[in-house]
């Protein structure tokens, strides 16, 4: 103990060394930038040409020693707590990149239209919009503003969504690698990528349904942001991309310029001594919305969901949902005399089936003990992320969520035949006729077959039933909604899966009313857990907690060449409840 508290000691004198070496000038910086006051005639400016994190929790550390990463949740709050701001007068948004996905884009749309219908002016500008790749989803986003600009040589990727699935089984027979994985039921895809050589006719149907129904989404979006009717527009999108010069003439934006040239038109439109303000520096002064009134809790559940604590996902990209954490978050708010509901904010494609049931039962104790829960549904809610949700108050997705999923997979990959080949040999001692069932050397054996048909049916059982009793529906609509079929947010309410479509603000207003309160009144949306302070951190650091989350973190710089690299490292057998491929459709 006293070795472990002296080397924490050592690592929090180092870690201060540096923060007064390299954070120290950033940190004054940030305090002097508070106090100084803000503009008063104000243009925000957005970068939306970057992929988006649900949301960043606040780290005063971290922050000191890496620049600020922008969140969704940054860009709503700037967008909401602008409209009521007298000093904003518009908006100016960077974007064109293809890397927000649809939820988020539809979140986006929709705090830009309240900001518009609140009286003020909303432009866009893109150097491109895809260049020479798709670039729907951005144009898609751009769509909701007043204008768009499009610089010169640039051009608008508007061909239409598609969706490309990877298969790895001849690959895999080449290596002489076997996949040992089930699933419950047909839809269940996620196992197909390492079985199979070709769609199966489930997979097949499931995804043709999701691309169908998420590109009606897109031109229904398009045609009413851009006064076109809807059948002109999808014509026009067969004949995409577009260059310059095509996309004026087509009507899809309606000026040639670059950022310069937008800028001096919004501070003109604005009115004399108007500057522009980066969104997150606006936050800083003006402050987040909803900071007065009756206490709403929120509660983030992002990533992939495992035991024990939340933390970065490397692999997956973005952060990781520890059942731990969540769990405690929604006991704190049940016990605070303050909170009158619990907005929980969703935004995963699953994981372990145990992780998601300690997150259930606690959501079940928070409404027990007189808070209603609402949830909200970002970019996906499926599989453990639907698991999670159910038993709300009420469910509240965008129409492009991806949700539903409610199935299970489980296995291994046996390797024997790939370290064979490597001229390495496995041998095993064991006790116990199903010892070697979770080895990868071994296929299963008969007894070990049994016992996972045995668990998947069990587990699939489970969720079928708890879904049924949440969503009170009848047993037998739920088994033919499941088997692992992944729904977008619209046909999910369709089924009864979801209870309304729209954005968190939406889900809000519902926190609202069963808090009983009106749908627009004041309230303070208060996180939890609530961030830690700086000092907690470090003493955290020097008891050793932080160390793994340290870790974690270091590991997360390394996060775009390992999500390079998940396809070919990642087992899927590791988690229960498999993702939806969500990173597949675009």
């Amino acid at each position: 103990m006293m070795f472990r508290f002296i080397k924490g000691l050592f690592a929090l004198i180092g870690l201060i060394t540096v923060l007064l070496a390299a954070g120290g000038g950033y940190l004054a910086y940030r305090f002097l930038e508070r106090e100084e006051p803000a503009p008063e005639t104000i243009v925000l400016e957005l970068d939306l040409d970057q992929p988006l994190a649900e949301y960043v929790p606040d780290d005063p550390l971290a922050g000191a020693l890496f620049a600020r990463t922008e969140s969704l949740r940054d860009m709503v709050d700037s967008l909401d707590r602008a409209r009521s701001d007298p000093r904003v007068k518009g908006v100016v948004a960077r974007l064109g990149g293809d890397r927000i996905g649809t939820g988020k884009v539809q979140e986006l749309r929709a705090a830009i239209q309240r900001f518009r219908d609140s009286g003020r002016f909303a432009y866009a500008f893109a150097e491109t919009f895809g260049e020479l790749g798709p670039g729907d989803r951005a144009y898609y986003l751009a769509s909701a503003f007043d204008r768009i600009w499009l610089q010169p040589v640039g051009m608008v990727g508007l061909t239409g969504i598609g969706a490309t699935i990877p298969f790895a089984r001849e690959a895999l027979d080449e290596l002489q690698v076997q996949p040992e994985l089930r699933h419950r039921e047909e839809y269940k895809s996620f196992m197909n990528t390492f079985t199979e050589r070709e769609f199966t006719e489930p997979h097949r149907e499931m995804i043709e349904a999701l691309v169908g129904d998420l590109h009606e989404q897109l031109v229904s979006g398009i045609a009413e942001g851009r006064g076109m009717d809807p059948a002109a527009l999808r014509q026009l999108i067969d004949r995409g991309p577009f260059l310059d010069r095509e996309s004026v003439e087509a009507k899809l934006v309606d000026q040639l310029g670059y950022f310069d040239e937008i800028r001096d038109a919004a501070l003109d439109r604005a009115g004399a001594g108007a500057e522009l303000v980066e969104g997150g520096d606006y936050l800083d002064v003006a402050g987040r919305p909803h900071g007065s009134g009756p206490t709403i809790a929120l509660i983030y559940g992002t990533g992939s969901i495992q035991r024990g604590e939340s933390g970065v996902d490397p692999l997956m990209g973005g952060a990781s949902m520890g059942s731990d954490d969540v769990a405690a978050a929604f006991e704190e708010a049940a016990e605070d005399p303050k909170v009158r509901a619990i907005l929980f904010r969703i935004d995963s494609g699953g994981g372990s089936a145990v992780a998601s049931e300690t997150i259930r039962r606690a959501l079940v104790k928070a409404r027990e003990a007189g808070k209603p829960v609402i949830v909200s549904m970002g970019e996906a809610a499926a599989s453990g992320g639907y698991w999670i949700a159910m038993n709300a108050d009420r469910i509240v997705a965008q129409p492009g969520t991806l949700t539903g999923s409610i199935g299970v997979i489980a296995g291994k990959v046996v390797t024997t035949g790939l370290w064979g080949r490597l001229g390495i040999d496995w041998e095993q001692v064991t006790r116990g006729r199903n010892a070697t069932m979770w080895s990868p050397l071994s296929t299963y054996s008969e007894s070990e077959s049994q016992r996972l048909d045995t668990i998947l049916d069990d587990i699939y059982g489970a969720f079928v039933r708890n879904v049924a009793e949440a969503r009170k529906l009848p047993a037998a609509a739920v088994r033919d909604i499941a088997k692992g079929r992944v729904w977008t947010g619209s046909q999910a309410k369709a089924l009864g899966l979801v209870d309304e479509l729209g954005d968190m603000d939406a889900a809000l207003g519902f926190a609202r009313e069963a808090a009983g309160l009106a749908r627009d009144a004041g309230v303070t949306l208060r996180l939890f857990p609530e961030p830690e302070s700086p000092w907690r951190q470090a003493l955290d650091l020097v008891s050793g907690r932080s160390e793994a989350a340290a870790t974690t973190a270091v590991l997360g710089r390394l996060q775009p060449l390992l999500r390079e690299l998940a396809p070919l490292v990642r087992d899927p057998a590791a988690e229960t409840l498999s993702m939806p491929p969500t990173g597949l459709l675009r």
